[in-house]
């Protein structure tokens, strides 16, 4: 799963601009301009960068992380690519509510007999992570979530689920629906796991 990354820094927020530059995705909207947000950890209904499909472009806007519950107080942050396409709650998505969420890094927490153990994973290379996202509108307001698949390699002995994490070239590919769930429940990414120190604090959420 994912339940907390990192709040992207103003120089990062430049690096996307440029990355989708150089991939030929012009962005029509454009909501970072001032983006003056402090470094440090985007939580369950938090507002974050998402980019979505606008047009003859890409919108980079704010959104707030989790879907609200119909029936409780809860929210739900991450969607199993698996079992996407059959859950009411996000197989409608899979037409026009495709996004991706931008990170510096995220945070896993391995189950100890006693204790969580908090890790950041980053990418090996040192580059952006870009996870598969779906969104959806209520009223006024824009919510995502971050889509999961099956964890391998150094992932797999922290934690037995990973967001799916697309290159740069398959960005396009997934905001436009041309890469399915089953295409992304076989993706390989190579991350970097490493224990962090701080404290882990409890957060209300429902994983599907």
């Amino acid at each position: 799963m994912c339940g907390r990354y990192t709040v992207l820094t103003e120089d990062e927020i430049i690096e996307i601009r440029e990355i989708l530059k150089d991939l030929s995705m012009r962005i029509v909207y454009d909501d970072f301009d001032n983006y003056d947000r402090q470094p440090g950890e985007v939580f369950p209904t938090n507002f974050a960068p998402i980019i979505t499909k606008k047009d003859d472009g890409v919108a980079f806007e704010s959104a707030k992380w989790g879907f609200k519950k119909w029936n409780s107080t809860g929210v739900i942050i991450n969607a199993r690519c698996e079992t996407m396409n059959k859950k009411r709650t996000f197989s409608h998505l899979l037409k026009t509510g495709y996004c991706v969420v931008p990170a510096g890094e995220f945070f896993e927490w391995e189950r100890l007999p006693e204790v969580k153990k908090k890790y950041y994973a980053r990418d090996k290379s040192g580059n952006l992570l870009f996870m598969a996202g779906l969104y959806r509108d209520i009223g006024d307001k824009r919510e995502y979530v971050i889509i999961t698949k099956q964890a391998t390699g150094e992932m797999a002995k922290i934690h037995d689920r990973v967001p799916v994490l697309l290159r740069t070239d398959q960005l396009e590919g997934w905001l436009i629906g041309e890469i399915s769930p089953d295409d992304i429940a076989d993706m390989e990414y190579h991350l970097s796991v490493t224990p962090c120190e701080d404290d882990d604090e409890q957060v209300q959420i429902s994983i599907y």
